[in-house]
């Protein structure tokens, strides 16, 4: 440690590095933050509470099956395994005419008069005509059963797609009707209509089930 310098008479011995003179300011306490209005300091201030989002009430769709639903579904399904019966009846008669050949076939009623009509190709024109037929019913019969099946989930989409294809239907049983077909051929198209008119009547206009696809059943 190096020697102080000499100090003239009646002064006070210097203080060694680091060390505060005697009378120096008093110990404060811990430097204040900025002040803000109202007298209370940043690190005083209350927390501002900042609003949540209300959460928003789910809405459930309620769906209850209904009786006319029940009835339509077990209309359609009746119909269309009828339709793909059908269908796989006509492309039946179609490879018995190609595989049966001529000799069974003239036996048939009308077939002299078809053969004069179209010659010797009639067993062809015949099972062509059984093959779109059935391909008619089959296909029909299918989309017929699947809308059937999906309708009571309930989807509207089913739904609208049946009440298109009911409709066109009804104009074409109607006009068969209006045509005077008497007989047993009379039943078949009367047993139809009064089915799709069942269909109609409850996918479009009944009530309760309406309210089953909109989702607001009680």
């Amino acid at each position: 440690m190096a020697a102080l310098p000499p100090q003239p008479p009646g002064s006070l011995p210097p203080q060694p590095p680091g060390v505060s003179p005697p009378g120096g300011p008093p110990p404060g306490g811990p430097p204040q933050g900025p002040y803000s209005p109202g007298g209370a300091y940043a690190g005083q201030m209350p927390q501002q509470y900042v609003s949540q989002p209300m959460p928003q009430p789910v809405v459930v769709k309620v769906h209850k099956r209904t009786a006319f639903l029940t009835l339509a579904q077990f209309i359609i399904i009746v119909f269309a395994i009828a339709r793909i019966l059908l269908g796989v009846l006509a492309a039946g008669l179609g490879v018995l005419f190609l595989t049966a050949g001529l000799s069974r076939i003239q036996s048939l009623p009308g077939y002299d008069q078809a053969a004069r009509q179209l010659g010797n190709g009639v067993v062809n024109v015949l099972a062509a005509f059984l093959f779109a037929v059935a391909a008619y019913w089959l296909i029909s019969g299918v989309i017929d059963l699947i809308l059937g099946i999906i309708v009571g989930r309930p989807s509207n989409v089913a739904r609208w797609i049946i009440i298109v294809l009911d409709v066109i239907s009804l104009l074409y049983v109607i006009d068969l009707l209006t045509r005077g077909i008497g007989g047993a051929f009379t039943l078949i198209p009367l047993v139809f209509l009064i089915g799709k008119a069942i269909v109609l009547y409850a996918l479009l206009l009944d009530p309760p089930t309406r309210r089953n696809f909109a989702g607001t059943s009680r």
